[in-house]
């Protein structure tokens, strides 16, 4: 029976570990958020009238709390209908991080990420915590397809540094965070060139760098953010405009962006502006992006809320061609309005109209052509947001 006493101090030890694994960690929770969608949208351009249902992005997340400190989630999203096998819609891991929580002042987040800037682009996700049915057009990730939305905000990140402090009655709010570079690679299966490197990865030694700081006092809540990162996306340019692809390799980019809310009574408000600006050194390309939105809000009742709001999208291109001169400017301006109801603390039901003003000047400067262009067209969209 020698065996005995040892077997023994190894049952207890490990029971010993199991109840105190037990009492440090949590069952898995499974929660998310999904937005369903009718939406009609007039002619424009060479786009017919139509109207149609949509699952307009579905949310789905698991989260675990590893131990006192520690916690580690999960987000799947989806978007518009998706189905792999009808080719529609698509399909992310948006999120895939551990987390240290020594207090509220002092986080640390680390894996796949989004991140904090201005204040939307870290809850974007949220739709029934948001009266938006279409969100402010940078943060409405169903129209990634055809509207550039990360070249206005940064998705994804992969470390972060954050938390606040008190001082007074202000909370002084902070964020850094560090990630890859838009220069991922991918396997295009369509095209002649076998896949030689792996896919999803950054191929230069470059990171994006970015932050937040802010202040909070009751209802009044304002910040600044930034990001910092070197793009290769203007390379094939180069043959075009007399330079070598060197010269554009490389080239920073940064974002500027501010928010601004404050409640009083019953009245909500909140802004936002981001500036973009590709700084490439020659004179021959000129890129600047910008996108600025203001939302006044009412509570009618407790569960009622109407907001109007106003969208401001700018961008502002210039190429110097061997051959022509090419300049650009764009504007798409959308005023808006809707309401959302708290059916429960769960469900919320929405109306959205939109009226889209989009503005283009295009001049050739040789031969010396201006065209200019313009479109109006409106959305009216019905919704229904669920937290689950």
């Amino acid at each position: 029976m020698k065996w005995f006493k040892p077997v023994t101090f190894c049952l207890i030890l490990f029971s010993i570990n199991n109840v105190h694994a037990q009492i440090e960690e949590s069952p898995i929770k499974i929660f998310g958020y999904f937005q369903n969608s009718l939406q009609h949208w007039t002619a424009f351009e060479d786009i017919r009238e139509h109207n149609s249902f949509s699952l307009q992005q579905l949310n789905f997340f698991l989260q675990k709390d590893l131990g006192r400190n520690w916690t580690a989630l999960v987000n799947f999203e989806f978007l518009n209908n998706f189905s792999s096998s009808r080719q529609w819609g698509d399909a992310n891991l948006e999120e895939a991080w551990l987390r240290y929580r020594l207090n509220e002042k002092f986080n640390i987040k680390l894996g796949l990420q989004i991140p904090i800037f201005n204040n939307l682009n870290e809850i974007n996700n949220r739709t029934p915590l948001l009266p938006y049915i279409i969100r402010p057009l940078v943060y409405e990730t169903s129209f990634g397809e055809f509207f550039p939305v990360e070249e206005f905000v940064p998705a994804r990140a992969f470390a972060q540094i954050y938390g606040f402090l008190p001082i007074g009655k202000f909370k002084f709010d902070y964020a850094v965070f560090l990630g890859n570079s838009p220069n991922i690679s991918i396997n295009n299966y369509s095209s002649d060139e076998s896949p030689n490197e792996q896919s999803g990865i950054d191929t230069t030694t470059t990171f994006l760098v970015g932050g937040r700081t802010g202040i909070r006092y009751g209802e009044l809540k304002l910040g600044v953010s930034a990001t910092h990162e070197k793009i290769n996306h203007f390379m094939y340019i180069a043959q075009y405009i007399g330079r070598n692809p060197s010269e554009l390799k490389e080239v920073p980019a940064i974002r500027l962006g501010g928010d601004f809310s404050y409640g009083f009574g019953n009245f909500w408000f909140e802004s936002e502006f981001i500036l973009v600006d590709i700084k490439t050194g020659i004179p021959e390309l000129d890129l600047n992006l910008e996108f600025y939105y203001a939302t006044l809000g009412y509570y009618w009742t407790e569960k009622l809320f109407i907001y109007g709001s106003y969208w401001i999208t700018e961008s502002h291109i210039t190429i110097l061609f061997t051959d022509e001169d090419f300049k650009e400017d764009e504007g798409i301006l959308i005023p808006n309005f809707g309401i959302a109801y708290n059916l429960t603390d769960r469900i919320r039901m929405k109306a959205h109209y939109s009226k889209v003003k989009s503005n283009d000047t295009i001049r050739l400067i040789l031969p010396n052509r201006i065209t200019k262009k313009e479109d109006n067209f409106s959305v009216y969209a019905l919704a229904i947001s669920v937290f689950f």
